[in-house]
């Protein structure tokens, strides 16, 4: 299905308007949340600033943790089966199991990028930007090699750091520039459309939907309709995660869990 404009996308066909319920538990952490994301399954996963790695059920049960020395630079909790990191400085990527508890390391080779800046999954492949010419560059099957890459100098004279998550989905990658939006393109590497947002921290997605907060608000696009719908924040928090049944509300150290229908 085609998508739509870049016009319309930032404009919407309807508004509907949701509300979380009750709250059920809350998780404390010890140091400071970095980033968070849930899995297929509707788990959780927390990656704190000391560089450990924590996940929980959708009840706020505890299913084990890793400790990295540093945070990935980019981390991906994928199906539940396995997770996905990526760590910068060593320039290693690998898979974590299900209950954390084991770990493959796979070092990145040299020869794909000069200075990968960030790497994601695709299946059983792999996204890299490359901070050194900022281009975009995608693997054969297995990461044996790069198949494609193409330029995205074109969309930003920026920084590199400005970029700070890349993911795919529904055989489309999105890369969050924090000052100019989320930029998504096809499987070819093809630059489809900028969602401009400003001082976005993060995204994600839920369903057809890709979701965010602006001000107050957490705001749901359909991919392929436009069709906004949007509520409030339940309690001040940095973001939000979504799932069928429940509402994550991460502050700098905790999650609050809700009730909560789409």
């Amino acid at each position: 299905m085609k998508l739509l404009s870049c016009s319309l996308w930032l404009g919407f066909l309807g508004v509907v308007t949701l509300q979380a319920q009750s709250k059920t538990t809350t998780i404390e952490t010890t140091a400071e949340i970095v980033w968070a994301g849930v899995d297929r399954s509707g788990d959780l996963f927390i990656v704190l600033k000391t560089g450990e790695v924590q996940k929980y059920d959708k009840d706020g049960k505890r299913f084990g943790s890793h400790v990295f020395k540093v945070p990935p630079r980019l981390f991906d909790p994928l199906d539940g089966a396995q997770s996905f990191y990526y760590l910068a400085k060593d320039n290693i990527y690998g898979n974590l199991s299900s209950d954390l508890s084991t770990i493959t390391e796979n070092l990145l080779d040299p020869s794909f990028a000069i200075h990968p800046w960030l790497v994601c999954p695709a299946l059983h492949e792999l996204w890299i930007l490359d901070s050194a010419d900022l281009s975009l560059k995608k693997t054969k099957l297995l990461a044996t090699s790069i198949v494609f890459e193409t330029s995205i100098k074109q969309l930003s004279l920026k920084k590199p750091a400005d970029y700070v998550y890349m993911r795919e989905y529904q055989n489309y990658l999105f890369l969050l520039d924090k000052n100019a939006g989320i930029h998504m393109f096809n499987g070819l590497g093809k630059h489809i459309k900028t969602i401009v947002e400003n001082d976005l921290g993060y995204f994600s997605f839920l369903g057809e939907e890709i979701y965010f907060i602006k001000g107050n608000q957490v705001i749901l696009t359909d991919l392929y309709t436009d069709e906004r719908r949007m509520f409030p924040v339940p309690i001040p928090c940095r973001f939000v995660l979504l799932t069928d049944d429940r509402l994550f509300a991460v502050a700098v150290k905790k999650v609050s869990i809700f009730d909560f229908k789409p």
